[in-house]
């Protein structure tokens, strides 16, 4: 099954990955089951974004997420924690510039398809959860942890949680720092039931990257149109799966 986005021939990672034949059996709901709900653990997540407004899990009307970002310097949005995830931007110079990086990688998870615009999504039925914790010059441990407790249904500083937890919480994050609290607070969230994927590392190294590289983590690495691995991509025996995530060499 091949979708009418606009854009869609420019995503040469789904045939690799056979999802155009995966897309054919299902694009993501089957009858009697419930949606599947992905918390995106990032920068956050420009709201009104025509290929994404749609999919964003809502209750009463409100999108279902949060700011986690605590130091108002960093989060570039005028405070601490609050209950918008959209994303200002990540830039320092000013508002509205960065790499809106959490709304790409939610557009990568389940942008609207099949809609004539924009791209294709690879799960399409996927309701999105946004989630801020990084923001200039990164984030925090603390603020990426509690964002995390709060897509589970775990208590979390913000004193609320989502009316339904997360099923999946992408992490497309992280640095070399271990900590065993870390550990605890991922694994409340698997003893919850939620599915926990992160980004193995830009680093091109085999150090252990974290959040991927703790238990009950799939840690993913960053293959390139030919297969190989990409050569910014972490490697090694920690590594659990590896996906399609280009060569800045080469376009791809």
């Amino acid at each position: 099954r091949v979708p009418n986005d606009e854009f869609y021939d420019l995503q040469w990672h789904y045939g690799i990955i056979g999802l155009e034949q995966a897309w054919d059996l299902t694009t993501g709901l089957e009858p009697g089951n419930p949606e599947v709900v992905v918390a995106v653990v990032d920068t956050g997540v420009l709201l009104n974004h025509p290929d994404l407004d749609d999919q964003l899990l809502r209750s009463d009307g409100q999108v279902v997420g949060f700011d986690f970002i605590e130091d108002p310097a960093r989060a570039n949005d005028g405070d601490g924690i609050d209950p918008n995830p959209d994303d200002p931007g990540d830039e320092a110079r000013s508002p509205d510039e960065g790499s809106f990086h959490g709304t790409h990688v939610a557009g990568t998870v389940a942008a609207e398809s099949d809609n004539l615009i924009g791209v294709a999504g690879g799960f399409w039925q996927a309701e999105l959860m946004p989630l801020r914790a990084l923001g200039i010059d990164g984030g925090t441990t603390f603020d990426v942890m509690q964002a995390v407790r709060y897509a589970a249904g775990l208590s979390n500083v913000s004193g609320t949680v989502p009316p339904v937890r997360a099923d999946i919480v992408n992490l497309s994050l992280g640095s070399d720092f271990y900590s065993e609290a870390e550990q605890a607070t991922l694994n409340e969230a698997r003893s919850a039931g939620v599915f926990l994927v992160a980004s193995a590392g830009n680093d091109a190294v085999t150090v252990p990257s974290y959040p991927a590289s703790y238990d009950g983590v799939v840690s993913v690495s960053a293959s390139t149109l030919s297969g190989g691995l990409a050569p910014y991509s972490n490697f090694g025996p920690l590594i659990d799966v590896a996906a399609p995530g280009g060569d800045a060499s080469t376009d791809l």
